[in-house]
């Protein structure tokens, strides 16, 4: 079977002036977009890089994560050196998602605010993904953060989701990253920030109204507790009603994230949050057989795409999520930091539903194929990550450093049972096929697995300075073990113990020029063992990922702008993939190597026009295995580019009004394993508009009016397939409108 993952759910020197700045850096961003051959928090420093890199003097980066900061280009990101730095200094592949453009675009979900990232394919699972974050880096899938540690849960469908009203921004690092952060796919990480508790008061409540009966209410408050300002609190909220994009299912949710933070003097600083979500209806799943959809030279009539072929009489999903996270920072007199980060999270899911898996053609009839399923999931997780990071010198060389250790463990717990096939014409207005679903059969010889795993790792990281040159060196070795109890569709159970360890690496070489221009090279790993099994109970192989990068970043001082590209080469083992012949379940072997090219562009191109855009070429090849050796894989579009422009007028009568609007292009993409055939480009559509009204009269300063309409001509289009009988829909036209007060 096929192995790849494809499965189912400084300078020293004056600043220029700014308008050689503009010139220049329009000039570059038109070069790298015009060439295919090469084919956060918060608003960026006034001062641009307030380092003196041949002195290799930094001064302390402070982020100051209040949110009303404006802009669309962020300088800095944690998620890169696992300490706030330089995106310029950073020698890999870095975007950051601002809350400001999170404001402007209105994402309904962290996925859908990667739409203008370049490198990312974030809505592959079209209209069935809006309940769960699914997004590939350069082909390969990412693992999801929040506030730097990593979400262990249940895969697919059931992994834990944030509301983006309570981020602060969203960073993401292209490319393998296990030396900093353990065990990892080598696609990339998309780290969700948090809004964290302020020392001045400020309040905002936001109301939001929409096409599908969205509903949608946020709620964020933070300031001080007492006069010193040593303790701070900040409470966020949301709520969600909405129907679902498959006619006749729903998503409702609450969600609540309180936070407290202690800061007895300027050099310590505790931070406890929690969070709670709850989601007492989820949409289903739908995915459809591609001939039936107009693809693959079908003789079949086309059938509805968004019409929702389940049985709705058997439909009950739920999701509920809790955690607890601290976040701790000491400063001792010599300048060194301790940092201490951990999170307690549990996640209890019930799945019960019918699907549709492929069809049957009966007499010249295409009858759709269902079954019924009943998949309650369950899984408790800790998480904990201390580091000591300082600087020193070596002779003419200055060093930042950073050594730690994390560590993680926990319990995953997942059943299936199923009921079917059931079979019903999808030409009828009726397909209600009136079926109590037994799994008692099911329930006598079950499929569950109870798995007990450990991660641990230490690691050493040093970003070495000498005149312009910056040297990044770093190290990890990790060790997992787990410990799984499996019911293959028998009531008897076999116990597999796995133990393994790695060693990850990372290497990174840049020149920063006084002008603002960083070139860069690096290589770097990634060590990823699975926490799934076959459909024979049988632990995956770790996935182990190798890139090599070569790089150049851009953004001249004083400039508010951030211009960058990159040239790079995956190779990975042990992808998974959906197991054709399992339903529900993957496989893996073999080796892909991928190489392409991103470019993105983050511009402030005056104070009232921003500018962000992207593009992306990807080409890999299988280039092992017994069945697929030599095709593409799934879901990763050859090319793929957006831009978003947004207009502000400050003047006239249309003063406080402010216009943007977005294309998003995706090449086609292959539609199965064996590259049998491609699911069609598309190119969407995206305006937004907003309105100050502050403008009307001061007395209404703080009020704002958002409207958003996504895939403007509402396009009606698949979005992926994983093989012949996996086809997603496309997200359709989505329209709302936010009013929110701040305060």
């Amino acid at each position: 079977m096929a192995s790849y993952d494809q499965s189912v759910p400084s300078g020293t020197s004056r600043p220029p002036r700014p308008a050689i700045n503009y010139y220049l850096g329009t000039s570059v961003l038109c070069l790298l977009l015009a060439s295919p051959a090469l084919s956060q928090e918060t608003k960026p420093r006034k001062d641009g890089n307030a380092s003196d890199l041949k002195a290799f003097t930094l001064e302390p980066i402070i982020i100051d994560v209040q949110d009303g900061d404006a802009g669309v280009v962020a300088k800095t990101s944690r998620v890169g050196m696992k300490a706030d730095a330089s995106i310029l200094e950073t020698p890999q592949s870095v975007s950051v998602i601002t809350r400001d453009q999170m404001d402007t675009q209105n994402p309904a979900n962290t996925s859908s605010a990667l739409r203008y990232t370049a490198g990312a394919t974030s809505e592959a699972f079209g209209a069935f993904g809006s309940y769960v974050d699914i997004t590939r880096i350069r082909g390969i899938k990412a693992d999801y953060y929040l506030d730097g540690l990593r979400i262990i849960s249940n895969s697919g469908s059931w992994l834990p989701q944030v509301d983006p009203f309570t981020l602060d921004s969203v960073e993401v690092l292209r490319g393998p990253s296990s030396v900093l952060y353990g065990q990892g796919t080598g696609g990339g990480i998309v780290n969700q920030v948090s809004r964290r508790p302020q020392d001045e008061a400020a309040h905002e409540v936001s109301l939001q109204f929409g096409n599908f009966a969205r509903k949608h209410i946020g709620i964020d408050t933070t300031g001080p507790l007492n006069e010193d300002r040593t303790l701070l609190f900040r409470f966020t909220a949301s709520g969600l009603d909405t129907n679902g994009q498959i006619d006749d299912t729903k998503h409702r949710r609450l969600y609540l994230a309180p936070a407290l933070t202690w800061r007895p003097d300027d050099k310590t600083s505790w931070t406890v949050m929690g969070t709670y979500s709850y989601e007492p209806e989820i949409p289903d799943y739908i995915s459809l057989p591609a001939v039936l959809l107009g693809l693959n030279n079908s003789p079949y009539r086309e059938i509805k795409r968004r019409r929702n072929y389940n049985d709705m009489n058997f439909a009950d999903s739920t999701r509920k999520q809790t955690s607890v996270s601290s976040f701790f920072e000491h400063e001792f007199d010599n300048g060194w930091k301790f940092t201490s980060n951990s999170r307690y999270m549990h996640v209890d899911s019930s799945l019960k539903r019918s699907t549709v898996y492929g069809f049957s053609d009966v007499g010249g009839v295409p009858f759709l194929k269902g079954y019924y399923e009943d998949a309650p999931a369950e899984s408790t997780t800790f998480s904990t990550d201390n580091f000591l990071s300082g600087e020193f010198d070596i002779g003419p060389t200055q060093h930042k450093a950073l050594v730690g250790f994390d560590y993680s463990f926990g319990t995953i717990k997942n059943e299936l049972y199923t009921d079917g096939p059931i079979l019903f014409d999808p030409y009828s207005d009726d397909h209600n096929p009136g079926k109590i679903p037994d799994f008692s059969a099911s329930r006598a010889a079950p499929w569950k697995v109870d798995r007990d795993f450990n991660r641990g790792g230490i690691y050493l990281q040093d970003q070495i300075s000498w005149d312009n040159w910056l040297l990044t060196l770093g190290g990890r070795r990790d060790w997992f073990t787990s410990d799984d109890e499996t019911w293959s569709y028998s009531l008897t159970s076999r116990v597999t113990n796995y133990d393994d360890s790695a060693w990850s690496r990372r290497i990174g070489l840049s020149y920063q020029f006084d002008s603002g221009l960083a070139p860069y090279v690096s290589y770097s790993t990634a060590y990823d063992p699975l926490l799934e099994n076959d459909w024979k109970g049988n632990p995956f192989k770790p996935v182990e990922t190798k890139q090599t990068e070569i790089g150049v970043k851009y953004s001249p001082e004083g400039s508010n702008m951030l211009l960058s590209a990159a040239i790079f080469e995956l190779k990975q083992t042990n992808v998974k993939t959906a197991d054709a012949l399992h339903l529900g379940f993957n496989t893996q072997t073999g080796e892909v190597r991928t190489r392409g090219i991103d470019l993105q562009a983050s511009m402030e191109v005056t104070p009232n026009i921003n500018v962000i855009a992207g593009y992306t070429y990807l080409d890999n090849e299988i280039l092992e295995d017994t069945r697929y050796e030599g095709n593409s894989l799934t879901q990763v579009p050859k090319h793929s580019a957006s831009a978003w422009v947004d207009y502000r007028f400050n003047e006239g009568a249309l003063a406080g009004l402010k216009i943007g609007g977005g294309v998003r292009y995706q090449g086609s993409t292959f539609g199965d394993p064996t590259n049998s055939f491609k699911v069609p480009a598309e190119t969407l559509v995206d305006l937004g508009l907003s309105y100050d009204f502050a403008q009307v009269s001061p007395k209404f300063s703080g009020a704002l009016l958002n409207v958003n309409i996504g895939n403007l001509f509402d396009k009606d289009y698949v979005s992926s397939c994983t093989s012949q009988l996996y086809c997603f829909a496309g997200e359709r036209r989505t329209v709302s409108a936010s009013l929110s007060y701040r305060w």
